[in-house]
C-alpha cells in the first residue's frame, strides 16, 4: 500500500520513552495531518482498546493504534491488522517532562501545561470542597513530588489505584513549596483549558 510504503521510508528518530499516551497521540496526530484520506479527524479521541491505544475513523472504517512502542493500522483497506513500525520511525518522541516540571517549580510558576510520568507514593482522602477531587502524590524520576488533584465530578475515578503504581499525566501545573499540584486532568467541556488526562494500567481517565 502507498501509505505503508511512505511510512516505511521515514527515518527513525530517537528511542521509545516513558510517555506512552503522549507519544501515541503524537503519532495519531501525525497520521491525521499527513494521511487525511485514511484518518479523517472529526473530534476523534484516543481510547484504550483491547491492550492498544487507538483512534477509530468511521468515515473510512479504519483504526490506528499503538501497543508499547509499535504502530498498527487495522481495516479492510489494510487487509486486517498490520504493523507499520515504531512510533519513533515517524515522529520525534516527547522529551522527558521532568525537566520542565523542575524548571516551573524552581521559578515558582503556575498555570503551565505539563505532562510526565511518576510513581504513586501516597494516597490521600478525596477533597470534597466544591467539585470532588481524587488526590494522591506521585514521585518523578527526578525525585520531585507532585500532588495530583483529579476532578471526579468531570472524569472517572481511578478505583484500582495503589502505592507504587505508575501514572502518566497531562494537566495544568500550580506551584507550591512541596513540588506542585497538577489540576485539569480531565476534559474541559467549556473548551477553555486544553484537555488533560491520567493514564493508569492502560486505561485513560478523562
Amino acid at each position: 500500500m502507498k501509505l505503508i510504503n511512505i511510512f516505511l521510508i521515514l527515518i527513525p528518530s530517537i528511542s521509545f520513552a516513558d510517555n506512552i499516551l503522549i507519544n501515541s497521540n503524537k503519532i495519531f496526530d501525525f497520521a491525521e495531518k499527513s494521511y487525511p484520506q485514511f484518518f479523517n479527524h472529526v473530534g476523534t479521541k484516543t481510547v484504550a482498546l483491547e491492550g492498544y491505544l487507538a483512534r477509530y475513523y468511521p468515515d473510512t472504517g479504519v483504526y490506528i493504534g499503538t501497543k508499547d512502542d509499535e504502530v498498527y493500522v487495522y481495516g479492510e483497506i489494510f487487509s486486517g491488522l498490520l504493523k507499520v513500525g515504531a512510533i519513533s520511525d515517524f515522529v520525534s518522541l516527547a522529551p522527558d517532562g521532568d525537566t520542565l516540571l523542575a524548571s516551573v517549580f524552581a521559578e515558582a510558576q503556575s498555570n503551565v501545561r505539563v505532562y510526565g510520568t511518576g510513581v504513586v507514593i501516597a494516597l490521600l482522602s478525596d477533597d470534597l470542597n466544591g467539585s470532588r477531587h481524587q488526590r494522591f502524590i506521585i514521585e518523578l524520576k527526578s525525585k520531585q513530588t507532585l500532588l495530583i488533584s483529579h476532578n471526579i465530578d468531570s472524569a472517572p475515578r481511578i478505583n484500582e489505584l495503589s502505592l507504587n503504581d505508575q501514572i502518566e499525566f497531562a494537566g495544568e501545573y500550580e506551584w507550591n513549596e512541596k513540588g506542585g499540584v497538577i489540576h485539569w486532568t480531565h476534559h474541559d467541556p467549556a473548551g477553555i483549558h486544553e484537555d488533560g488526562w491520567l493514564f493508569h494500567n492502560r486505561m485513560i481517565y478523562q
